[in-house]
This record gives structure tokens, C-alpha cells and sequence, in this order.
């Protein structure tokens, strides 16, 4: 099939769970597909960045939108324009119209969206398209605007009540897909909504029972992402103290890129370090006794969870971390919900090592019968020809 892959965000680097997604699918897809990447950006990818995905043999258009274009639109939606400001931000004339040509010139047999903010961009008339919503959008954004308390929280209610407006449009319009039942779940069960579970590329993280560290915590994941950064603060300020009481030389790695100021102080802290230029995420976590993700905010699968199982590294997390996976509590990874509870269970852990084996064993085949990426980008195809008319 020619696909046309829309994205708001490149695929490399692969910082956001939606950049990992697509990076995955593409990568997969593109040896059965020719595909065509057209990323529409607020700022232009490095140019190794656009090679690498050429490399796969995926065509790139790179549809510049730039900031300025940006204030008009959102101003709009004080206004009276009733689009989320996540539509609003991405909205450009010129835009449409590159879109409009590359559409006419590829005659392509399907649409590929990543995002509602690319709903500005749907195809016109009965186009086939499949949507990739990845999470209840609406759902992240009243759960962070529970966390906030100034104005903040007032854009955010407002802005989720746009977007599940928009959610049900989209989903009454393509076929749609999510990463778990619960996103399912979350935009109505509809027919049209196909569950796509995120992956794991099991040979990047290869699974070893290497000797551990022997009290070495580990948070790894875009740290200046909103439920990231919470997650790291609560975890280094109030979760790893306890540990530390219990088991003095425990020790704490917080890794990701982008960390805002709140996680770089945090570096402060007895026991904490950070790491921020790490090119690839499996020896962080392979060096690690315990993943722990303690998230409050935040939606879809989260892909740190499935990135240690499969390493081999055992789970401490949240109900919310643990959301959207297909886990046993107590088999695949151990569940707490507040600060006393996730210190207890990632104690018991670096006391009991046997214990820590099992999990870690149990975790790694289920990453393997369930979250493959070759598994998703099956399923992402099946969506495709799902969606074409009846020859």
C-alpha cells in the first residue's frame, strides 16, 4: 500500500511515547509499504535525524510551522474558536495547502494520523484514514489539571473538555487506535476504536540475569514531561527517603533527557544522581535492582514499564504506571499506591533477591507473548486494510 504517515512530532529523537510509537511502526512497515513521513513541525529535525528515518526506505516531507504562526491560532481559541488549543497550536494555512498538494501528487491509498492535534489535517470526503489517538487525550489532561491548583488547572479543564469533543468526532469519523482497553474504554468502547498495545524491541533490551547493583533504584523516562517530572519529585523527595531508612546504601538514578530545573535539583539529594545524555536506555536499566515509576498523572502504556520487564530488571509502580498493561500484580510486577507502600515494595526487593528473580523472569515472558513491536505494527497493518473500501 502507499501510506501517507502524518505526525506533529518527528520520530527522532524518540523522546515522547508518540515519537517511539511511530519510530517502531515506521521502522516495521516500511519494508512491506511504501510509506511517505510528513511531519508537520514547530522547528525543523537535525539533519541525522531525517536520514535515519530515510534509511528505513520511508519517504520524508518535513512541513515547517514555526512559532509565530502559532499566537494568532491560540489567541483564536480565547475568542470563540471552540478547537482545542492542541488543534489550534498545529493550525496553518500553508500547511493545509503542502498537505493538499502531497496528497494530490501521491496518490496515496490511506491516510495514517498520529494525534487528535492533527485533526486540522484530515482528509477531505471519504478518504480512508486510521487514526492513531495512542491515549484518551482528555483523560491526561483532567488527571493533570487534579494536580494543579492556580490557573493552570482552569486551562486544563477547559481545554479537556474541547478535546474530548474533538475525541468523539474523531472516532465517529476513522477507524481509531489506542494502546490499551482502558483508552478504549475512555472514548466511549465504539466499534471503530482498535486496541494497538505499545511494544519493546526485545533485542535492543535483551533479557540478562547479569550481577545487579546491590541497592540501585532506577526512573528513567522524558524528564520534562509533566507526569515524569511529578513522578521524579514525589519519588526522590518523598518515596526514596523511606527506602533509604530501611536500606542505607540504597542508591537512586533518575535518567532522561530533557530534565526541567525542579529534576536537576534534585541531584541535590542524598543518594540521587542523574543522567541526562544517555543514548541508549537498556544498560541504565540493566545496572539497576529495581525500575521503579511512580506516576500519578498521565495516560495510555507506559513504555519504562515494559522496557525494564524486558531487560530483566523487576517493577515497582504505581496502579497508574501499571495502567493498560496486561499485568498480574504480584507476578509481573509489585503495585503501590502511595509513598509508603512503593518504599516498602522496592525495599522488599533489594533485600530479596530470589524474590526480585522471579518477578523479573515472569515480566520478561510476558513482554515476549505480548508487547512486540513486530506484534504492533501487525496489528497497525490489519487496521490499514481494515479500512480501505471493499475492492
Amino acid at each position: 500500500m502507499r501510506i501517507l504517515f502524518l505526525a506533529t512530532r518527528f520520530p527522532v529523537p524518540p523522546w515522547r511515547g508518540d515519537q517511539v510509537r511511530a519510530y517502531h511502526h515506521l521502522r516495521l512497515l516500511a519494508t512491506r509499504h511504501a510509506i511517505t513521513c510528513c511531519a508537520l513541525v514547530l522547528r525543523p529535525p537535525p539533519a541525522r535525524a531525517r536520514a535515519e528515518i530515510e534509511a528505513m526506505g520511508v519517504r520524508v516531507e518535513i512541513v515547517r510551522l514555526g512559532w509565530a504562526g502559532s499566537l494568532p491560532a491560540l489567541a483564536g481559541g480565547l475568542l470563540g474558536d471552540d478547537r482545542p488549543f492542541q488543534v489550534l497550536l498545529y493550525l496553518r494555512r500553508r500547511a493545509r495547502a503542502s498537505l493538499d498538494r502531497l496528497l494530490a501528487a501521491g496518490h496515496f491509498d490511506l491516510v495514517h494520523m498520529q494525534l487528535a492535534r492533527a485533526a486540522a489535517y484530515l482528509p477531505p470526503g471519504a478518504s480512508p484514514v486510521v487514526i492513531d489517538l495512542i491515549d484518551a487525550l482528555s483523560e491526561n489532561l483532567a488527571r493533570r489539571a487534579e494536580r494543579e491548583r492556580t490557573l493552570l488547572a482552569a486551562i486544563l479543564t477547559w481545554e479537556a473538555r474541547r478535546v474530548r469533543r474533538l475525541e468523539g468526532t474523531l472516532v465517529a469519523r476513522a477507524p481509531c487506535l489506542v494502546v490499551s482497553a482502558g483508552e478504549r474504554a475512555a472514548l466511549g468502547n465504539r466499534d471503530t476504536i482498535r486496541v494497538v498495545p505499545n511494544g519493546v524491541d526485545t533485542q535492543v533490551f535483551a533479557y540478562r540475569e547479569d550481577a545487579r547493583p546491590r541497592a540501585r533504584l532506577v526512573f528513567a523516562g522524558n524528564l520534562g514531561y509533566f507526569p515524569n517530572v511529578d513522578a521524579a519529585i514525589w519519588l526522590a523527595r518523598d518515596i526514596f527517603p523511606r527506602v533509604r531508612a530501611a536500606v542505607p546504601e540504597a542508591e537512586l538514578r533518575l535518567v532522561g533527557a530533557r530534565p526541567t530545573r525542579g529534576v536537576r535539583a534534585l541531584a541535590r539529594v542524598p543518594g540521587v544522581s542523574l543522567g541526562t545524555a544517555v543514548p541508549d536506555m537498556a544498560p541504565e536499566l540493566r545496572a539497576a535492582t529495581v525500575a521503579i515509576v511512580p506516576l500519578r498523572a498521565g495516560s495510555g502504556v507506559q513504555n519504562k514499564v515494559l522496557e525494564a520487564m524486558a531487560v530483566g530488571t523487576p517493577v515497582v509502580a504505581t496502579p497508574r504506571a501499571a495502567a493498560g498493561l496486561d499485568v498480574r500484580a504480584g507476578e509481573h510486577l509489585l503495585v503501590a499506591e502511595d509513598a509508603a507502600g512503593l518504599a516498602a515494595a522496592a525495599g522488599m526487593l533489594l533485600r530479596d533477591p530470589a524474590r526480585a528473580r522471579t518477578l523479573a523472569r515472569a515480566a520478561r515472558t510476558l513482554v515476549e507473548e505480548r508487547y512486540r513491536w513486530e506484534d504492533s505494527a501487525a496489528a497497525v497493518e490489519q487496521a490499514w486494510r481494515g479500512a480501505l473500501p471493499a475492492p
